[in-house]
């Protein structure tokens, strides 16, 4: 490896965390500007701190993690699939592995809610009461480890991607901060296109009378074909939290999470948030 080369992967960690602070800033400008709820920034330091865990754990930034497993995966004779990655062929690839690893962060989000042990670790992300950008990255530290040895692992071994392809999924997923934004923005009649801070807020939501909808990561299609799908009215920004009201109090509350009352946390599959 050259001088150049190695100074190039230096500065990668760098460029993903100053990516990710640009974006963060832009979302809190936007949320300040016009907020979908008023709210406490209360929680924005302990929910840095749960996703400053989840970064350093995982080796890399959440948005990059799922690309980099299918990377190292076809670099281990992974990949059924060749995707194409020249000419038109390269707008094809990634349209092909943006949709297949959203359908698999669709299919474990929805495992989330529905098996006991990944709900315990997951409701720590519905726990916040004040949604919004650093929701984002409010997740326990283990989830990333469980996708990379499921949907990441399944999309690696099925599909071989180029390092572009990867790069622009991973560029993607950066929009996962704008759709947890406390931002009056949603898509009206478009919203089956593409998921928006209105429609992902309704998901996060703690009336009951929103439970189990609008699962989807970035395309609501999923949720339309399997019936989850729920179109939010032009005022609807409902409230958010789990529905017992649970949420840590303390970084280290966060980080042991699952570990809590058992009680609570088991009678809180059923009912989502």
């Amino acid at each position: 490896m050259t001088l150049s080369q190695s100074l190039v992967d230096l500065a990668a960690p760098a460029r993903g965390f100053l990516v990710l602070a640009g974006v963060l800033g832009a979302c809190l400008a936007a949320e300040s500007f016009a907020p979908g709820r008023p709210r406490r920034p209360t929680g924005r330091g302990l929910n840095l701190g749960v996703g400053l865990v989840s970064i350093l754990i995982s080796a890399v930034s959440a948005g990059s993690v799922g690309a980099l497993a299918t990377l190292a995966v076809n670099a281990a004779g992974g990949g059924w699939i060749v995707l194409p990655s020249k000419g038109f062929g390269l707008i094809a690839g990634c349209l092909i592995y943006l949709a297949a690893m959203d359908l698999g962060e669709y299919l474990f989000h929805r495992a989330q809610h529905a098996i006991p042990a990944l709900w315990a670790m997951h409701s720590l992300h519905h726990s916040d009461p004040e949604f919004g950008v650093t929701t984002t990255v409010r997740h326990f530290w283990l989830d990333p480890l469980i996708k990379t040895l499921t949907i990441w692992l399944a999309v690696g071994l099925m599909f071989k991607a180029s390092p572009i392809i990867a790069g622009v999924y991973a560029a993607a997923t950066y929009y996962n901060f704008w759709t947890h934004s406390n931002v009056k923005m949603g898509y009206g009649r478009w919203s089956w296109l593409l998921n928006s801070p209105q429609y992902h807020r309704m998901h996060h939501s703690a009336l009951p009378e929103h439970f189990d909808c609008n699962y989807a990561a970035l395309l609501p299609i999923y949720d339309l074909v399997s019936g989850a799908y729920r179109r939010p009215r032009p005022d609807e920004f409902p409230p958010t939290g789990l529905d017992t009201g649970e949420r840590p109090t303390s970084f280290v509350q966060a980080v042991i999470w699952p570990l809590r009352d058992r009680r609570g946390a088991a009678a809180a599959v059923p009912l989502r948030s």
